[in-house]
C-alpha cells in the first residue's frame, strides 16, 4: 500500500552542520539528481582523491547543490587544488586513514543509485565497510529512541526477517529502534547501514562503538560529513533524507507523534518511498505515531513474510529456537546478574563475558536498572 502526500517547501541546499543546515532538511529542488555518465566518473578511491573531497566538504563553499554541479565537470583533485590547506585537512585526512574510511563523490559509479535519484542528495558520501550492501534492495527500519521492549522485540525480529531474505536493513545507529534493527539484521549473519550524523571517526552514542564496528564488517557505515565533524541537533535530522533515499521503503516500528522519526516519513513520503508502520498498543505514547499513520495511510506491517510479499522477496523458513540455557532463562522475563548467578550458580566472570558476547550479538538486551532479558 502506499502513503503519499504532497511536497514540502523549498530551500538551501548549503553544506554547514549548524543551524541553516539542519533548517533546510526539506528541500526538495531539482529533482533530477546526477548519473556517474553526466560528467566525470570519479572510480578510484586514492588517498588525493580522499583528502579531495575531505577539503570540498569542510570548506564553508562550494554549497552542496554547487558541489554537485562542479564535480560532474571536473575531478575533486581539480576542485579542490584552488582551496588552502588547513589544520582540519590533515586531522580529517589522518582520522579517515586511521579509521579505515573511504570517500564516494556522487558522480561515481558506486555512489548508491537510489540516493543519487532522490532531490538534494549528498555531493560526497563517507563510508566505512562495504557500499556493495546497498545494491539490491534495501529497506530502513526506524523509530524512536524510548522504545518499549515490544518495539524493541519487533524491531529485531522484523529486521531479521528482512536481512534473512537478502534485503539490507538501513537505519540510523541510535538508541532504541535504530539498534535493535542493525542487530536484528547482524543476528541474521545479513547486511546492514547506519547512516549517522556526525563524522565516522565519533560514533554516536559512544555504547554503539562496538555495534557500529560490527556494522562495518557485515555492512557498512554512511556519512556525508567528512571525519572530524562532530554531531549537532541540526545534522540528525539532515541525515533521515539519505536513510529514506537510500531505501525502498521506510517501516516505521514505534513513534510519538512529535517523533524526530516523522522526519524521516516526511522525506520519505517527497522521495516517493513507500511507508509502513507497525501497529502499536492504543494508549502508549510510542505508538501514537505510527498508530496515526496507519489510519492516515500508511501500510501495515503484520509479520516480515507479508511485507516480503509486498516486496516480491521470498521469506526465508525460521529457524529453530535457540536452545542455549541462558537464552531460554532470559526469554520473557528480566533478570540481573545477580539474580542469573543465584538461579545457575554461574561464576560472575564468565556471565559477564557470556553477557556482554550475547549482547553484542543482538540476542539479549539491557535493560534500564542493568537487567538482561532475551529478544529471541
Amino acid at each position: 500500500m502506499r502513503y503519499h502526500i504532497a511536497g514540502a517547501g523549498k530551500g538551501n541546499p548549503g553544506f554547514t552542520a549548524g543551524r541553516n543546515h539542519g533548517a533546510q532538511l526539506r528541500n526538495r529542488q531539482g529533482g533530477k539528481g546526477i548519473s556517474e555518465k553526466a560528467g566525470i566518473s570519479h572510480k578510484k578511491n586514492s588517498r588525493s582523491q580522499l583528502a579531495a573531497l575531505i577539503r570540498l566538504t569542510i570548506s564553508p563553499c562550494p554549497s552542496r547543490g554547487e558541489l554537485r554541479r562542479l564535480l560532474a565537470l571536473k575531478s575533486p583533485e581539480e576542485l579542490a587544488s584552488t582551496l588552502p590547506e588547513t589544520d582540519q585537512l590533515s586531522f580529517s585526512l589522518n582520522a579517515a586513514l586511521n579509521h579505515g574510511i573511504t570517500s564516494l563523490a556522487i558522480t561515481s559509479a558506486d555512489y548508491p543509485h537510489r540516493l543519487r535519484s532522490i532531490p538534494d542528495p549528498p555531493a560526497v558520501l563517507f563510508i566505512k565497510g562495504s557500499p556493495e550492501v546497498l545494491k539490491g534492495s534495501s529497506v530502513a527500519v526506524i523509530g524512536s529512541r524510548r522504545c518499549s521492549l515490544y518495539g524493541r522485540k519487533a524491531a529485531r525480529k522484523l529486521a531479521g526477517g528482512l536481512s534473512a531474505a537478502g534485503v539490507c536493513v538501513v537505519s540510523g545507529l541510535a538508541r532504541g529502534i535504530d539498534a535493535e534493527s542493525h542487530r536484528g539484521a547482524i543476528l541474521h549473519c545479513g547486511r546492514t547501514a547506519a547512516v549517522l550524523g556526525g563524522g565516522l571517526d565519533s560514533i554516536y552514542p559512544a555504547e554503539h562503538s562496538a555495534l557500529a564496528e560490527t556494522i562495518a564488517r557485515c555492512g557498512c557505515l554512511l556519512s556525508e560529513y567528512p571525519p572530524g565533524v562532530r554531531p549537532t541537533r541540526y545534522s540528525f535530522p539532515e541525515r533521515n533524507r539519505i536513510i529514506s533515499g537510500l531505501s525502498d521503503a521506510v517501516v516505521v516500528v514505534e513513534a510519538g507523534e512529535r517523533s524526530g522519526t516523522m522526519i524521516t516519513v516526511g522525506t520519505a513520503l517527497d522521495q516517493g518511498r513507500d511507508v509502513y508502520a507497525v501497529p502499536g498498543e492504543i494508549g502508549r505514547s510510542t505508538s501514537a505515531g505510527t498508530n496515526r499513520l496507519i489510519r492516515d495511510g500508511a501500510g501495515i506491517i503484520l509479520s516480515a513474510e507479508e511485507f516480503l510479499q509486498d516486496l516480491g522477496l521470498q521469506a526465508e523458513q525460521p529457524e529453530a529456537v535457540s536452545d542455549d540455557p541462558l537464552i531460554k532463562l532470559l526469554r520473557n522475563r528480566e533478570l540481573t546478574p545477580d539474580m542469573i548467578i543465584s538461579i545457575t550458580g554461574s561464576d560472575r566472570s564468565a556471565l559477564s563475558s557470556r553477557l556482554l558476547e550475547l549482547e553484542l550479538a543482538g540476542q539479549v538486551v539491557r535493560r534500564p536498572g542493568g537487567a538482561f532479558t532475551s529478544v529471541v
